[in-house]
């Protein structure tokens, strides 16, 4: 009796059940359908924006200035409210936007706004300021504005025919430094043993545990680094000011003369040092703008932002790129080096290989340029990386390694097994070495009264306990373990290199040298920018007629399509509806730094002295 109570129960849930569902996907599709109709509005409305003619493109790069976006959840960073998140700039937009304008007529002249740039280093800007120099080859003007000029911003700034500072503003010429807190002291207070296991002299990156002060090696290693970029740095300037050699070392040198001769009136001084041409209010920088490309409906600077002109001129779709020419892939490798999948803005080992084998397998893939960014992370990392790139060369297409800013420690490892390696002039790389640590708090924690016993099995079971002391079985294990670590770096380089391992041991030891000073040493074959690495590709891969495709990890459509349609990526409406949809899928938050240090063997070849360029 109790089953036959239960069965028209069981039929009216059920064809309840039945209901929603067919209501679910009804409302699925009609929801489908509308986003349909709103992209289809989209596209055939061309919410583009218009090129303004005879106006002023602006560039004005915010953040820092870098070869690969980190990843950021725009939903989170929008419910977040934090309107101060860390702000990044592409150096290919900027570089793109400046290429563009020197073919378009309506562009009048370039402005470059630097108030918002937190970074860029000597290797990127002088990447934009190629692009720059031919800009003005067509005989039309950049001028640089500001209220004021940091190191790098006055780089940038430098590279404009004529700069505009405000009266309160300042440049800042003080050339480059290395300095930081040593911790051998406050560990020895606190009872804390470190045992470091570095292979190469000039491998430094735990000194500041080891010691109260700069070793030999390192003051000698860093020091030689810092003033080949500072050369290259003032050369840009004074080359481009048309100023004397010497002038800038003497700004930054007498500055406390200079100002005291000037009562401390920054911009007096920057003005009389030929530093700046002008200096102007912001009232008046808008009106001598006006004067020169005049003004829009709204009585505003008639100019357009690099962001939105690239919107203007970038095809909504890529449908219209030529896919019959063969093509020189180009990936990205920009970030710490580490273990697993990563987002963007950081290298993971098995993201970055996946990448490269796909690189390997595409038949329109004629040949791969890797641009490198990074000053290295987990040995284990990068030979994956490694490992992948083997395979890639053993599918006959040829393999050129183009270096950024910093292609350092892991960052070399995997350039090495690169046909050729190009680098900029101001690169910083080599630092061929390897280092692990191990702390041990058992010191600290007997002064403590905590006291630490047990039983194992066997002579190294619990010898990585960090509340004991490290064993000298187990600290013979660690030193034995980082010196072939080392040995097969070296190894890497001599294989990648067509280079004999004594030869290479010579400029290894973890010294760092500029790209200038690579080439020296046999550890690159060409300085030239990326534009030299792909084209050295192409010619590599016999190909006379190519297009050059980026090759990055896929991105949902809808992704893609609002940002073709430069549609702002904090837009709510927009976040919510692919969201909604399922169409944009996100990929997990960057975790914490620390947490990706998982290298099977603790065994990193990391650059320390790339954080200060």
């Amino acid at each position: 009796m109790d089953e036959k109570r239960k069965g028209p129960v069981r039929r009216l849930f059920g064809t309840l059940w039945s209901f929603v569902g067919w209501l679910r996907v009804s409302l699925a599709n009609l929801v489908f359908l509308l986003v349909l109709l709103v992209l289809l509005a989209m596209l055939t409305l061309d919410r583009r924006p218009a090129v303004p003619d005879g106006g002023a493109l602006v560039l004005d790069p915010s953040g820092a200035v870098v070869e690969q976006l980190s990843f950021v959840d725009p939903l989170a960073e929008l419910l977040s409210g934090d309107e101060n998140g860390q702000r990044e700039t592409l150096l290919k937009d900027i570089v793109d936007a400046v290429r563009h304008a020197k073919d378009d007529e309506r562009i009048a002249m370039i402005v470059l706004a630097t108030d918002a740039m937190e970074g860029a280093g000597v290797t990127k800007i002088g990447d934009i300021a190629k692009a720059l120099e031919a800009f003005r080859a067509t005989g039309r003007k950049v001028i640089a504005v500001g209220d004021a000029f940091s190191q790098d911003q006055y780089l940038l700034a430098a590279q404009a025919d004529e700069i505009w500072m405000h009266p309160m503003g300042t440049v800042e010429l003080s050339g480059y430094a290395s300095y930081r807190n040593y911790y051998a002291g406050t560990l020895e207070k606190l009872k804390i043993d470190l045992r470091v296991f570095r292979s190469g002299t000039f491998k430094s990156a735990f000194e500041f545990l080891e010691r109260g002060d700069m070793s030999e090696a390192d003051r000698m290693a860093t020091g030689d680094l810092l003033r080949e970029i500072w050369s290259a740095y003032t050369t840009m300037v004074t080359a481009q000011r048309k100023l004397p050699p010497e002038s800038v070392d003497h700004y930054a040198n007498t500055l406390d003369a200079i100002y005291e001769k000037h009562g401390g009136d920054a911009g007096a001084a920057a003005l009389e040092y030929g530093f700046v041409d002008q200096l102007k209010s912001r009232i008046e920088m808008d009106q001598a703008l006006k004067d020169m490309v005049g003004e829009d409906a709204e009585g505003n600077v008639n100019a357009m932002n690099f962001r939105d002109y690239l919107g203007a001129v970038r095809p909504v779709f890529a449908l219209g790129e030529t896919v019959d020419k063969p093509a020189v892939g180009v990936i990205v490798a920009s970030g710490m080096i580490l273990d697993g999948e990563r987002p963007s803005g950081s290298v993971g080992g098995d993201t970055l290989a996946r990448l490269i084998l796909q690189a390997a397998d595409d038949e329109n893939v004629a040949a791969l340029v890797l641009r490198i960014d990074s000053p290295g992370g987990s040995g284990f990392a990068s030979e994956i990386i490694r490992e992948a790139l083997l395979a890639f060369r053993d599918s006959g297409k040829p393999l050129v390694a183009s270096m950024g800013s910093v292609a350092a420690s892991g960052g070399y490892w995997i350039a090495a097994p690169a046909d050729e390696i190009w680098a900029s002039p101001t690169t910083i790389t080599g630092s061929i070495g390897v280092l692990s640590a191990f702390p041990s708090f058992s010191r600290g924690l007997a002064e403590l009264g905590v006291g630490n016993d047990g039983v194992a099995t066997t002579r190294t079971a619990g010898g990585l306990d960090p509340a004991r002391p490290l064993s000298p079985a187990m600290a013979k294990v660690l030193e034995l373990a980082n010196h072939d670590a080392y040995r097969r770096f070296i190894g890497v380089v001599a294989e990648g290199r067509n280079m004999a391992p004594e030869r290479v041991a010579e400029v290894a030891e973890g010294r760092a040298w500029s790209g200038a000073q690579a080439a020296q040493n046999g550890l690159v074959d060409h300085l030239g920018d990326l534009d030299g690495a792909i084209a050295a590709a192409a010619r590599l891969a016999t190909l006379e007629d190519y297009r050059t495709q980026w090759i990055e990890e896929p991105r949902s459509w809808a992704g893609a399509l609002l940002e073709r349609l430069s549609l702002s990526p904090q837009s709510l409406a927009a976040t919510l509806l692919a969201r909604g949809l399922g169409i944009d899928a996100a990929a997990e938050p960057l975790a914490p730094l620390l947490e990706g240090w998982r290298d099977p063997r603790a065994q990193y070849a990391i650059c320390t002295v790339c954080a200060v360029y």
